[in-house]
């Protein structure tokens, strides 16, 4: 069974990637918080992560050339136990962990998500659900939308 069975919406990612990323050196552009009702089902966090797929190719620059410019939005739902630090302008991440913990038995918990920050923000959380609202092209060096 595919790891990212239980992420809604994770196929969206796939189909562009061809597997899950690890989101490593993607940059977190937009975090929002919201509150539900009911109020025991937990707070709701949106996220907006830019990410691409670094390829073995060298462009002319000497850099590596990147493919696969894509925004990802995704909402956890039901966060519990937020520790967050460093929000800023630019927000690199070494990567975006999200953890399945069913098996501690948690009453509503069933994830268990880090994002570890590298300049900019770093975040740490468990919720209830995690799922892939949207994937689409975007071109940062552009100020956003293919």
């Amino acid at each position: 069974m595919d790891k990212r069975a239980d992420i809604s919406g994770s196929e969206l990612v796939t189909q562009v990637f061809g597997y899950w990323p690890s989101f490593h050196d993607a940059e977190v552009i937009r975090m929002s918080f919201e509150t539900t009702t009911p109020y025991a089902a937990g707070p709701d966090l949106r996220a907006d992560i830019y990410t691409f797929e670094i390829t073995n190719e060298v462009g002319s620059n000497g850099a590596f050339i990147l493919q696969h410019h894509t925004l990802v939005s995704f909402r956890f739902s039901g966060i519990e136990n937020l520790r967050m630090d460093g929000f800023g302008n630019q927000n690199a991440i070494m990567g975006l962990s999200i953890a399945d913990v069913r098996s501690r038995q948690l009453e509503t918990i069933n994830f268990e998500v880090t994002f570890e920050g590298s300049f900019g923000v770093s975040a740490e959380f468990m919720c209830r659900d995690v799922s892939v609202e949207s994937v689409r092209a975007w071109k940062p060096e552009r100020g956003g939308e293919a």
